[in-house]
């Protein structure tokens, strides 16, 4: 008998052998078992964190829109503890709130003011203009809230393929209750929603040079003078 001749009586019996080790095939079972659960549960916990960060993130961007009077940098580093607090989070975070103003007349967006938490910088007219394609379109003058938070995420498992990665939102909302959400710089000037005096949200240039304009109605009364 040739030797391909036993190769292939030595392979159709392995093929049609149905003996085995319980022992050795358990423990093999048990490593691909083993392995599932923790792809499982890490694949679960890193969608259930990011569920749990854009939850917060949304619910920090409500609180501020309902704001009508003035916030401050205590203000926005409360929010930062509260959403350490809903996030859980044993790691560093930073959140970012913003007061954008659209102007039609140049396409651009303009920060009115910004302040960011932790390592987070405040934002100017060239980043925020960076991120324009995440800013929904807006009338001339009109006024939103970009609020930005970041977490860190760990793995408990780190052998399925999972990284450390930062969890990011940017979230715009409009203000519920007033035109814009004015920020108090806590250094005696009065709270103000724009600080840029090169921003206008009338798309009109106003300057020191003033001149009385009267208004005369229709209905007969007093002309009214107001200063233009």
């Amino acid at each position: 008998m040739s030797i391909l001749s036993r190769l292939r009586i030595r392979l159709r019996a392995f093929a049609t052998d149905s003996a085995g080790n319980m022992a050795a095939e358990g423990l093999i079972a048990s490593v691909f078992l083993f392995w599932w659960y923790m792809a499982s549960f890490s694949f679960f916990d890193v969608y259930r964190q990011k569920n749990i960060n854009l939850k917060a993130a949304y619910t920090i961007a409500d609180l501020i829109s309902r704001q009508t009077n003035a916030v401050d940098a205590d203000y926005i580093e409360g929010l930062n503890d509260l959403f350490d607090y809903m996030t859980t989070s044993r790691q560093p975070t930073w959140i970012r709130v913003s007061s954008v103003i659209y102007d039609a007349t140049d396409d651009k967006y303009e920060v009115a003011w910004s302040y960011g938490t932790g390592s987070a910088q405040a934002h100017s007219d060239s980043s925020i203009n960076a991120q324009r394609g995440r800013i929904p379109f807006m009338p001339e003058g009109d006024s939103v809230l970009v609020v930005e938070t970041n977490m860190a995420f760990e793995p408990v498992f780190k052998l399925i393929g999972i990284d450390p990665r930062w969890l990011t939102t940017f979230i715009t909302t409009r203000p519920r209750f007033a035109a814009c959400v004015p920020f108090d710089k806590k250094d005696g000037s009065t709270p103000a929603c724009i600080y840029d005096s090169a921003i206008d949200p009338d798309g009109e240039v106003h300057d020191d040079v003033t001149t009385e304009v009267t208004v005369t109605t229709g209905d007969g009364s007093d002309p009214v003078s107001t200063g233009g």
